[in-house]
């Protein structure tokens, strides 16, 4: 049932047809100015703002969408995990408010590890991680722009292999022709220490700084003397634990309804959330839908 409610998900965001926001939040939704930023409006002033100027509706994109039909880890296989599997990660947001120069959104972010070529096992998903987010966008000036929100990760898995987190972030943001750069620092809101491994109440993974450290960073290259190549980085380190991990992403457009040709390569820990204390070497070819 769990297969069959991800892959109805899937087929619905990657067919359904996205609002104008995203066309619309850098230029025009949040207006060219300093005042929003300087004088933040008060709750009734919002409210009488979205209702006046009709918000517009409908899901946008928000991070990367992606079908990889083939990755492979290098990690040793084991009776429950093959070395090849299907990877996907779906990504909306919609906008709840906008006033001035602040737009607030929830955003919803899904990546999945689909194990479809271990057939003996009924091709089981060995892992989703599911995040959502509320978020405050601020424009600063053309081209730059600050998010600052709140957001969980989990995998809803049962114990002992549950694992979550939470955390307020801090992005900014800048994106010109040739390069889109953007920061992400964060804070990891506490939990209680578990008295052991089946216990409900309590931190399911109290190291994952450790491994995930405290930020990340974000950078994309714009080639469009090549077919309009994008080559996108994630990177994130610990210099205390000297642990982290790289992501890195190729796509060249198809020119096929937006779709473009994607390799990304992974090397580090903390692929998935089950993963977060596991270092691996990863490479995966596919789609992406939204870059």
């Amino acid at each position: 049932m769990t297969k069959k409610i991800v892959l109805l998900l899937l087929f619905m965001i990657l067919n359904m047809p996205l609002s104008a926001q995203d066309n619309d939040e850098i230029e025009g939704v949040i207006p060219d100015n300093f005042e929003g930023i300087l004088n933040p409006p008060t709750p009734q002033e919002i409210i009488d703002y979205n209702i006046s100027n009709n918000a517009k509706n409908g899901f946008s994109t928000h991070k990367q969408n992606y079908l990889l039909p083939f990755t492979y880890s290098d990690l040793p296989e084991t009776d429950d995990r093959k070395q090849y599997e299907i990877k996907f990660q779906l990504s909306v947001k919609q906008r709840l408010l906008k006033f001035r120069g602040w737009a607030f959104y929830f955003g919803y972010t899904q990546k999945s590890f689909w194990q479809a070529y271990d057939i003996n096992d009924s091709s089981p998903f060995r892992e989703n991680n599911f995040n959502p987010e509320f978020f405050l966008r601020t424009k600063m000036w053309n081209g730059m722009r600050i998010d600052t929100g709140w957001e969980h990760e989990s995998n809803g898995q049962e114990l002992p292999d549950s694992r979550s987190w939470n955390r307020i972030y801090c992005t900014p943001y800048y994106e010109n022709d040739r390069i889109i750069a953007n920061l992400k620092g964060w804070y990891r809101l506490q939990e209680k220490n578990k008295d052991n491994a089946y216990d409900v109440n309590g931190d399911d993974n109290p190291d994952i700084s450790k491994y995930y450290g405290y930020g990340e960073l974000g950078l994309t290259f714009k080639i469009p003397e090549f077919y309009n190549t994008y080559i996108s980085t994630m990177s994130r380190y610990n210099f205390r634990s000297q642990k982290g991990a790289i992501e890195i992403n190729a796509t060249i457009p198809l020119h096929l309804n937006s779709m473009s040709f994607m390799i990304q390569y992974w090397n580090g820990y903390g692929e998935s959330l089950i993963d977060y204390n596991v270092r691996q070497q990863k490479i995966g070819i596919g789609l992406n839908f939204t870059r």
